[in-house]
């Protein structure tokens, strides 16, 4: 009887643990990611000062500088120095 009750609970247990430990798959360690003008584009990795600021690209040919993120999400940012730490032209 105890092996009836305790096989489905702990199912229910370990499938409720495995919820918490998904991968973020989004993240790219070969780009980051920029928002201009409603959209996301990537661009080639940056290297960043881990600090407590944002990481800054320059976009040229316009010299503006954005805010760079590991994945297409803004809860996403990469932290940086609050320095522009490249610069890239966008296609």
């Amino acid at each position: 009887m105890k092996k009836q009750f305790l096989i489905p609970m702990l199912a229910v247990v370990f499938s409720t643990a495995m919820a918490f430990t998904t991968a973020d798959t989004e993240a790219n360690p070969s780009e980051d990611f920029i928002f201009k003008n409603g959209s996301w584009h990537a661009i080639p990795e940056m290297s960043c000062v881990n600090q407590d600021q944002s990481c800054l690209v320059r976009v040229l040919p316009d010299g503006t500088n954005y805010p760079i993120y590991d994945s297409q999400s803004f809860s996403d940012p990469k932290i940086g120095s609050g320095k522009v730490v490249g610069e890239v032209t966008l296609d």
